[in-house]
């Protein structure tokens, strides 16, 4: 059964039509958050069925399942005297796809405040239940970071099946033209850079198969759950991606214990039990050609000037677009650092506690390279109609 499906049956019956419309969406909100928590717990209980020697008990598996689920939403779990804050980048992508699949077939075309409230507080209350039997498990969530996965996701899914309110929009109307300007390139900016860094990611990981495989093997955990674990690197190469884009624009990236990884060469760390990780450079001197690898957010810089040069009328004052050039520079940057904020970069305490990339130094260097590339495409502009 797929989610959808899951989605359809939870709220259809013979009294359907006969439901008050505030009690039907409050009901469909939550069969949404149930649907995505029901296919994240089976995976943990197939994987934990799976698994030699596992001892776990069913209260056990429901909670960690719960929790995962929470986790997939940007929730940060308390474990003993550290914090787990690592969220698969993929997973809250595929939570606001399931809220808008929801919201869509689960609303009316044009549900009104109201009844979005009350889609949205079926959604959360199906998410604090499941927060409470998270419990179950040794560890628990950070219940401010809940805020992420039962409000912030639902209410994103929300606007993109049914748009933003109306009062939103009056706001936005209202931003200043160049950042309604750059706004769309700014974000293809920041998915082209996290394309670049997973690109990267998949490159390393193809000349250091053998490593990888080896730490995978070492990890004795079954068939189902070697793929459960395949699937959790893969739902995690968008966050190694902002690692790899890190190294690629100079601040480099830690692992543990502040064992820095730059343009200079990787210090020597432990490395957690994950078997990507050990795709990244071995401890020593990296070679001069890695200082080229600064070229990549220079030439997506380029394409963020492009297109947001398209944005503008070409016959433009000079200061409107590069008022929209900038903003779009602005918003690649600061999308990626978010993003990056959101994957975390915590498994534990004292050396596990900061891993990955800085935040603030990625965004300067990031604001200065995409700006250079940007400019660059700008003054060509500039030179081509002063021909």
């Amino acid at each position: 059964m797929t989610v959808i499906e899951m989605i359809r049956s939870a709220t259809t019956g013979e009294d359907a039509t006969a439901r008050r419309p505030d009690v039907r969406a409050l009901g469909g909100g939550a069969a949404t958050a149930l649907a995505g928590w029901c296919v994240t717990v089976v995976l943990v209980l197939l994987a934990g069925l799976a698994v030699p020697r596992a001892s776990a008990g069913v209260g056990e598996v429901l909670g960690a399942g719960s929790l995962l689920w929470l986790v997939l939403g940007g929730a940060r779990l308390h474990i003993g005297e550290g914090v787990l804050a690592l969220t698969p980048l993929l997973g809250p992508l595929l939570l606001v796809l399931t809220a808008r699949t929801g919201a869509r077939r689960l609303l009316p075309e044009a549900p009104d405040l109201r009844l979005q409230g009350a889609w949205l507080g079926g959604y959360a209350g199906v998410g604090l239940l499941v927060a409470l039997l998270g419990l179950l498990s040794p560890v628990g969530p950070g219940w401010l970071s809940l805020l992420l996965p039962l409000v912030a996701l639902p209410a994103l899914g929300l606007a993109l099946a049914h748009g933003l309110p109306e009062p939103l929009l009056e706001r936005w109307d209202q931003a200043p033209l160049s950042l309604r300007r750059g706004l769309l390139p700014g974000a293809k900016g920041a998915a082209a850079l996290l394309v670049l860094g997973a690109a990267l990611v998949v490159v390393a990981t193809l000349i250091h198969i053998g490593r990888v495989a080896h730490i995978q093997s070492e990890l004795d955990a079954g068939i189902f759950g070697g793929l459960l674990l395949v699937v959790l690197q893969i739902g995690l190469l968008p966050n190694l991606g902002i690692w790899a884009l890190s190294l690629a624009a100079g601040p480099g990236f830690a692992t543990t214990g502040g064992a820095m990884t730059t343009w200079s060469g990787a210090e020597t760390g432990l490395l957690p039990m994950v078997p990507v990780l050990a795709a990244q450079p071995q401890p020593g001197d990296l070679p001069w050609v890695t200082h080229l690898l600064v070229l990549l957010p220079l030439l997506v810089g380029g394409l963020v000037g492009r297109w947001a040069l398209a944005e503008v009328p070409r016959l433009a004052p000079t200061q409107t677009k590069l008022a929209a050039v900038l903003a779009a520079v602005v918003v690649a940057a600061l999308g990626v650092v978010l993003l990056d904020a959101l994957g975390g970069g915590s498994i534990g305490a004292v050396r596990l506690s900061d891993i990955g990339a800085p935040g603030l130094p990625l965004l300067l260097a990031l604001l200065v390279e995409l700006a250079l590339g940007a400019l660059a495409v700008a003054a060509r502009d500039w030179w081509q109609l002063r021909r």
